[in-house]
């Protein structure tokens, strides 16, 4: 890697980390940088960005239970769910080639920006009323998106928090917190499984690491300081779904 480079890769790293603690979303960062900047193979960057995922939900969820934001007690079934989700799903990503994962990446974008555009308020500002929904919605819920997250890890952090929110009421912050640590504790076996297949760049991972753990910890101290930090997360990320479609499908070329 040049300068420009590992440059690129800390800033980024670090915005990725902030992102990702209080929403979801920055592997959308991580994972352009893997590709378009470092001109990584698709299929391998994937396996990659698992390093650095790792590093920022470590210290992030660390620093949540240090400030006494992180309950897991009552959340053995979400973990286990997610988990097993997670192992299944990171063994269909390693049958991917680069331009399958680049194809996949591309396209579950457009139902993930449907998503964050229909309904805003139930994401910027949930509500607790109401009785959880019923386990046999919640259970498959949580699976399926175990599977997502060990496939392609793009965009869990929001899914899980409006599955968390929405159907199980937990309130925002200790969901953002057991987002951090679910997403910490499967990464060690989805990481594993790509060191295996061979599909991880340990010196891009750990220089987008350093970036992005710090920004996670930045996070992690000063979310629940802002009372605006939901509105705005939410702002960016309509953003940055937005720009990487229409990069991926180049938009543009449609007008010239």
């Amino acid at each position: 890697m040049d300068l420009t480079q590992i440059l690129i890769s800390l800033v980024g790293g670090f915005f990725a980390g902030i992102l990702n603690t209080m929403a979801g979303f920055g592997s959308i960062i991580t994972l352009a940088i893997y590709m378009d900047v470092m001109g990584i193979a698709g299929h391998v960057a994937n396996g990659t960005n698992r390093v650095n995922i790792l590093a920022s939900t470590s210290l992030s969820a660390y620093t949540f239970h240090k400030n006494g934001r992180l309950d897991m007690s009552n959340s053995s079934f979400i973990i286990v769910l997610v988990v097993i989700g997670a192992v299944l799903g990171v063994l269909l990503a390693t049958q991917l080639d680069a331009d399958g994962f680049k194809t996949a990446f591309k396209y579950i974008l457009i139902p993930i920006l449907i998503v964050l555009v229909t309904n805003p308020k139930r994401f910027i500002n949930p509500t607790e009323t109401g009785p959880p929904v019923s386990k046999w919605l919640t259970i498959p819920a949580y699976l399926l998106l175990g599977v997502y997250a060990g496939f392609i890890q793009a965009g869990f952090g929001v899914l899980f928090l409006m599955i968390a929110v929405i159907m199980s009421k937990l309130d925002l912050t200790n969901s953002n917190a057991l987002k951090v640590a679910i997403v910490g504790i499967y990464t060690i076996f989805v990481l594993a499984i790509f060191q295996y297949k061979g599909m991880v760049n340990w010196s891009a991972g750990l220089t987008l690491a350093v970036g992005q753990g710090i920004g996670g910890v930045f996070a992690a101290k000063n979310m629940s300081k802002y009372e605006s930090a939901n509105k705005w997360a939410y702002r960016i990320l309509i953003l940055i779904v937005f720009l990487v479609l229409v990069k991926n499908f180049e938009v543009w070329k449609w007008f010239v």
